[in-house]
């Protein structure tokens, strides 16, 4: 069974969210020094702010690009701010 490329960019996407999930309040207290109130608090930002961002696509999609252009539209910047 062929996967899709959304499909692809999804497994992608979820792969790297749990990988940086799972690590970031640790990065956040050895690397950055922060104490683990603060680090646990911008961990709960960061996930908040993951799981909020796809209510604005779907807005943006359904209200003005369409899907096949939001999909495009956000790849191209998650390409560009990771390079």
């Amino acid at each position: 069974m062929e996967l899709e490329c959304y499909e692809r960019y999804e497994i992608c996407e979820r792969l790297a969210y749990y990988g940086i999930s799972t690590n970031l309040v640790v990065y956040l207290t050895t690397e950055l020094h922060e104490g683990t109130v603060k680090s646990s608090n911008n961990v709960t930002n960061w996930v908040g702010t993951v799981w909020m961002t796809p209510i604005l696509g779907a807005f943006i999609a359904d209200t003005y690009l369409g899907r096949y252009w939001t999909f495009m539209i956000a790849s191209l910047i998650y390409l560009v701010v990771n390079i």
